[in-house]
């Protein structure tokens, strides 16, 4: 074999080599996936064409006569190695980035799979119902707390419109609701409404609604809805008791409040009852600069009395007090004021007094004029002429007027809230006998005694006894007023010694004898 043949054999060897390299490479860059085939595709196939223009040509055949093209060849068999090479390891690299990259997809479809079994644990197991509905309103999807809370298998109301379950009352405010979720994408604010349960009672509900028709991965609405039933029931209970309370304010005279004690210790009103307006004729505001006990509200002479109080807030908590305001006429009016201060333990002081205002004006003039009768029985029973003494149902002593000290000797300080010292020994139980008759009603109208004196003496005396009454008609002792007989009886004794003596002086015949009459008519 001459050297010429060495050499086509060696070419040919080459191209071969060549051509079953580029068939491996292109076996491999198949197995990629299609996006990644697309880089190495287009330059093996240029090779591919290159490599059967060469052994077609004429220029190759020539070369075996031409020693320069033939080195030209070797060059561009070495330049095709260098490439195939780099093309090798481009498609090495390739294929550890999609192993990697395969491996990350399998861990992430992993914690998909995962994601979504919680999710739908946590839908099933979730006490507020998850829909998805769609634009026309049906239902897409319902989950399982669908059942639980309204009685309906998730898979029954599926295609169902959702509008055909809730209150006729209702339907108006849910339609606007789902018209604005149309028109809004995201989250609505909630909505109340009834829904009719499966056993055909009304459920209240409170949704709230996110728009996601231009999500590509739900294009629906979502609601998320739970029963508010007890809330609902709680807010009918608190609008009925304020409804209560409104009236209840706006009938009755008394009036309550609150103030906000700042640390500077000012008092600022922070609400007042409606019946505070008609009683001062004050609206609060026109209190909140200058406080409560500071303002012209109250009272010149009793404003001292409230301020010293103030001051004693740290040791007293609640308390009661009463005294006059002035209303926005300049009217007097009295008030009975019941308090109770709020203790921070953080701020350590008084940062809240709430209290209540009941009028007693009508109360306060009763008392008055209870004082000045009683004053004015006082003075009567303090300079009668007679013993009055007042006794409580046990029989101690509750009054001793001066004539009582006069008969008996006696001091009232000597007798009050003691048994009456003036009963004679043994003669207890026949006093304790004309007490009780006396608390049982009965009056004695007037009856002769004969009691003790201090001196150890008695004296005669006549006595009238009542029962004494409270304002409730209760029986709570008795009076007995006593007159000296001792004045009646000289008198009396007096008296038959002057008749006796008129009896010696007369014959005794006068005694049997009466003088004839002159019977004549007169003409």
């Amino acid at each position: 074999m001459t050297g010429d043949d060495h050499n086509y054999k060696f070419i040919f060897q080459m191209l071969e080599k060549t051509f079953q390299h580029l068939q491996a490479l292109q076996t491999q860059v198949n197995q990629l996936p299609p996006a990644q085939q697309g880089i190495l595709k287009k330059t093996l196939d240029n090779l591919f064409n290159s490599l059967q223009e060469l052994a077609v040509s004429d220029q190759f055949e020539s070369a075996t006569n031409n020693a320069a093209k033939l080195v030209e060849l070797e060059k561009s068999n070495r330049l095709l190695e260098r490439t195939s090479a780099q093309q090798a390891s481009q498609l090495r690299q390739l294929q550890e980035q999609f192993q990697k990259e395969l491996s990350q997809y399998r861990r992430e479809n992993q914690a998909l799979t995962k994601s979504e079994a919680k999710l739908q644990k946590v839908l099933r197991n979730s006490p507020d119902i998850i829909s998805i509905l769609e634009s026309d309103g049906r239902v897409r999807y319902h989950s399982a707390a669908v059942a639980r809370v309204l009685g309906y298998k998730p898979e029954a109301r599926i295609g169902k419109v959702q509008g055909e379950l809730i209150h006729p009352d209702d339907l108006l405010a849910w339609q606007a609701y789902f018209g604005k979720l149309l028109e809004h994408p995201g989250i609505a604010k909630p909505i109340e409404y009834r829904v009719r349960h499966a056993d055909g009672y009304w459920v209240y509900i409170e949704s709230i609604g996110n728009s996601l028709l231009f999500d590509s991965n739900v294009r629906g609405i979502v609601m998320n809805s739970q029963e508010i039933g007890e809330r609902k029931q709680a807010e009918l209970a608190i609008k009925e008791s304020e409804f209560h309370y409104k009236i209840m304010s706006q009938i009755t005279s008394d009036f309550a409040y609150s103030f906000r004690v700042t640390p500077d210790r000012k008092f600022v009103c922070e609400w007042a009852t409606e019946a505070f307006g008609r009683c001062t004729g004050y609206l609060p505001e026109e209190l909140a600069a200058s406080g409560w006990w500071s303002s012209d509200l109250v009272h010149p002479d009793d404003k001292q009395m409230l301020i010293e109080q103030l001051q004693e807030f740290t040791s007293i908590r609640m308390g009661t007090n009463e005294y006059r305001i002035v209303n926005k006429k300049g009217e007097v009016r009295w008030v009975k004021d019941r308090w109770q201060a709020v203790w921070d333990k953080t701020e350590g002081r008084i940062v809240r007094l709430w209290g209540a205002c009941q009028k007693i004006s009508d109360r306060k003039q009763v008392e008055v004029q209870l004082q000045l009768a009683k004053e004015l029985l006082q003075a009567q029973i303090e300079s009668a002429p007679l013993a009055i003494i007042c006794t409580d149902t046990k029989g101690k002593v509750t009054v001793w007027n001066p004539m009582a000290e006069q008969i008996f000797g006696w001091s009232a300080t000597q007798v009050l809230e003691q048994i009456e010292p003036n009963i004679p020994e043994g003669k207890e139980q026949d006093f304790q006998a004309t007490l009780k008759s006396v608390l049982n009603g009965k009056a004695q109208n007037g009856c002769e005694v004969s009691l003790l004196k201090k001196d150890g003496g008695s004296i005669d005396l006549w006595l009238f006894a009542a029962p004494v009454q409270d304002a409730s008609g209760q029986t709570i002792g008795c009076i007995k007023i006593f007159s000296d007989l001792s004045e009646r009886k000289r008198i009396e004794s007096e008296r038959q010694k002057l008749v006796g003596l008129k009896n010696m002086e007369e014959p005794f015949w006068a005694r049997y004898i009466t003088p004839p009459t002159n019977t004549k008519k007169s003409k």
